[in-house]
């Protein structure tokens, strides 16, 4: 289904019973922003429950064009030889999360898909304004391109740049950049959760109609218009720069590699994505849409909701595709029944 009209996407907004009863029993907690003291205490509980380095998963520094030592953790398949390549942007408004945020999903792409992961980090806002953030992803990304005997992978045989939520925002602008400045070797596909690519500010006049999730969503759960609020006010993004929305880049979508984007129905974000995929679409780029109605911005301690499983199921399954491996769903589902994720449910 194309959701190129109002009346098409309204619908999708509407809380769904399941989740409202969910809710009752299991109420969201509001987003406040972190202190340098909460910081300082969340960064040495992590250290603290840092597994110790093995030969398939560690961490690497990498540095930034400041000179700031940035780190990222390395997750590689059991087997030997050169693999295909993940690299993976957490989500958090640009204020929370770190790199072993999706940790738990690159486990399972190595075992899935028999490719290494690199999870990167980015400075956070407030401490760190845009551009900051972008200019750290540019900054990973181009060591990777130079790093691959070391990395031990082989960017020809797939390289995927992925995030959700403001990762997912970073993972488009810097997919963009990379095409505009022909990155070599150059990104083979794009997968995005629950991305942040617009404002109001920057939505084509074209498209304007449809973005409304703003407004229609902006009491949701969890991700709603009073966190969004804050979030552009410690982040304080140039609407207009090509670093904020790959909306602003000079040729905006054309040659963009194959992409893959998830959208949630009752998100304030939800038009950010679909749009986001229409345009490319329109552009010529291979797309692949997957919408989940009347549920809210993801988290994943909702897993046992179906539409949730079915979002972490499409998670594994599109990374699958975009490297054009060929993955059971069975073996998709056990991995996640045996995963994290269904362990905290």
């Amino acid at each position: 289904m194309q959701y190129d009209t109002r009346e098409k996407i309204a619908p999708l907004g509407v809380l769904s019973t399941e989740f409202e009863e969910h809710m009752k029993a299991h109420p969201f907690p509001p987003l406040a922003p972190p202190s340098a003291e909460l910081r300082s205490v969340m960064e040495a509980q992590r250290i603290a429950t840092q597994q110790p380095d093995t030969s398939t998963e560690y961490s690497v520094k990498i540095t930034m064009r400041d000179g700031f030592s940035s780190e990222a953790h390395v997750h590689k398949p059991s087997a030997e030889g050169k693999h295909p390549l993940l690299v993976l942007l957490f989500g958090g408004g640009f204020m929370f999360g770190d790199c072993d945020q999706l940790s738990p999903y690159a486990r399972l792409a190595t075992k899935l898909s028999g490719v290494t992961v690199i999870n990167l980090s980015y400075r956070r806002a407030p401490e760190y304004k845009f551009p900051t953030a972008p200019n750290d992803v540019w900054d990973g990304i181009q060591w990777i391109t130079k790093n691959t005997e070391t990395l031990q992978v082989d960017l020809a045989a797939g390289f995927v740049v992925g995030g959700v939520s403001a990762g997912g925002n970073l993972a488009a602008v810097t997919t963009q950049k990379a095409v505009d400045e022909g990155l070599s070797p150059p990104v083979t596909g794009l997968w995005l959760g629950v991305p942040w690519t617009l404002e109001p500010e920057v939505v084509p006049e074209k498209y304007k109609d449809v973005f409304f999730s703003r407004e229609q969503c902006a009491g949701a759960p969890g991700l709603n218009q009073q966190a969004m609020d804050m979030f552009n006010i410690a982040y304080e993004p140039d609407l207009k720069s090509r670093d904020f929305s790959p909306f602003n880049a000079q040729n905006p979508h054309h040659g963009m590699p194959p992409t893959y984007i998830q959208v949630s129905g009752a998100d304030p974000l939800r038009d950010d994505g679909l749009i986001y995929e229409r345009a490319l679409r329109e552009a010529g780029v291979e797309t692949k849409l997957m919408v989940y109605p009347n549920i809210p911005h993801l988290f994943p301690d909702f897993f046992q909701l179906k539409a949730f499983q079915d979002f972490h199921f499409d998670i594994l399954s599109s990374w699958a595709s975009l490297f054009k491996k060929s993955v059971a769903a069975e073996d998709i589902r056990h991995a996640l029944a045996n995963s994290p994720f269904a362990s905290s449910s």
